[in-house]
């Protein structure tokens, strides 16, 4: 499963995507839908931001971006997440995203 275009909401510098968290899973996967966002399986624990780091590790790598392109900016101690992608991700993910140019 891809990441939905629809969840992805542009801004200048980049997007925002919405984040339904689930810590202490057997693998680290794009699960489904959860409401209006993404649902993440991460093995990591939801302990001292190892779940978080682990999601936003997870985002870059299956966008093709660094790690340094992708942050959680809120939600940190919840399953509710909203996480930063900077750049023209858009562009730079049109063939992973399912978007056409």
């Amino acid at each position: 499963m891809n990441f939905p275009e629809v969840l992805l909401k542009g801004r200048e510098s980049g997007v925002y995507l919405s984040v339904h968290a689930q810590p202490g899973a057997k693998n680290s996967v794009l699960r489904d839908l959860h409401g209006d966002a993404v649902k993440i399986a991460v093995k990591e624990a939801a302990q001292d931001g190892k779940a978080n780091r682990a999601i936003e590790s997870f985002i870059a790598k299956e966008l093709g971006l660094a790690k340094s392109a992708v942050s959680v900016t809120s939600g940190h101690g919840s399953r509710s997440k909203r996480i930063f992608i900077d750049g023209d991700v858009i562009q730079q993910t049109s063939g992973v995203v399912g978007t056409s140019s």
